[in-house]
């Protein structure tokens, strides 16, 4: 403790140690998670979120630690000043200054202890363009009519993939997911209608602070607090393999009080016994997988169309559906 400017060097090496880390996590994010959300491949549902969680190091907490690390040098200029002054040592400050120094110390330190990314696990959930369904509605599923609906379960989600600011990111919803689907797997040029809601408050971008403005200035989750799907008809469907048809549909969006017309593409499966296992489910069970774009400038999103860094929002909808009635 000879110069009040020695606790410098541990903030230095904070900073030096948090941006090995931001450099080896490879994500190049601007902003730390403290629960890093990683996709990670799933013989039934195509990928699902991984059970790891590591801290995940942002640009803006290096420059907290920069920051921090200026701060320790004008607090040892101030102790060396005013200890000329009185002559006597500031023990008290030097300590707190030791403090924190030491504390920012304590993130890259618990990222590294976090571990890394799991391997083959991927930052946002990849797209899963369905082709070979322009028209012709033929294919079936071995699997009753009726209603199905939705399951609350970890394959249960939807997912809009945005840019904004230069980085990438998922916003997800996970909670709050209700509908269901009413059609013959069997016949699927029978009438067929689907709609599912959604909190828009259940907004999840993997960063609180971003999460919450998401949720506030964006989706307007207070005045509009759902979000909501509907299919009304089948355009085209072709069998994708045994138990499993893919589809193009037709249907609705409604977002922040507007309705909009989408297309929507997807596959439909019944999984069989082994996957019923593995998803710790039972009954008739159907798991859906569909995506379709969103047009900003057609949403009330278009006054902040230039905070995104695409004209569209590609949205993916993961559903497990469960056979309730005839």
């Amino acid at each position: 403790m000879g110069s009040p400017f020695s606790p410098v060097v541990l903030s230095v090496a904070a900073l030096i140690a948090a941006l090995v880390r931001w450099q080896i996590q490879g994500s190049h994010n601007l902003y730390t998670a403290v629960a890093k959300r990683f996709y990670v491949p799933d013989p039934d549902l195509g990928w699902q979120i991984s059970p790891r969680h590591p801290l995940w190091i942002g640009l803006e907490l290096c420059g907290v630690i920069a920051a921090i690390a200026a701060a320790l040098v004008v607090a040892g200029w101030w102790i060396r000043r005013r200890e000329a002054r009185s002559g006597r040592r500031a023990r008290a400050l030097r300590g707190a200054t030791w403090v924190v120094g030491a504390l920012s110390l304590a993130a890259p330190i618990l990222a590294f202890a976090s571990g890394g990314g799991p391997s083959g696990a991927l930052d946002t959930l990849p797209a899963a363009t369905i082709q070979g369904i322009e028209s012709g509605i033929v294919g079936l599923i071995d699997a009753p009519a009726g209603r199905y609906d939705v399951v609350a379960h970890p394959g249960t989600a939807i997912t809009a993939h945005l840019s904004s600011g230069h980085e990438t990111f998922d916003a997800r919803f996970a909670a709050g997911i209700t509908g269901s689907w009413q059609g013959d797997p069997h016949d699927f040029t029978q009438p067929v209608t689907s709609q599912v809601s959604v909190d828009a408050a259940g907004i999840d971008t993997g960063i609180d602070l971003r999460s919450t403005h998401a949720r506030e200035e964006y989706l307007l989750a207070d005045k509009f607090p759902k979000i909501t799907f509907a299919l009304d008809r089948v355009i085209a469907a072709s069998q994708a393999g045994a138990g499993a048809v893919r589809f193009r549909a037709h249907g609705t969006l409604s977002l922040i009080g507007k309705t909009h017309s989408i297309d929507v593409t997807g596959t439909m499966k019944k999984p069989d016994a082994a996957a019923l296992q593995r998803l710790q489910l039972s009954g008739d069970v159907l798991l859906i997988q569909a995506e379709f774009p969103v047009a900003i400038k057609e949403t009330a999103l278009a006054k902040d169309a230039g905070d995104f860094d695409g004209d569209q929002i590609p949205i993916q909808v993961s559903l497990v559906l469960r056979h309730t009635s005839g």
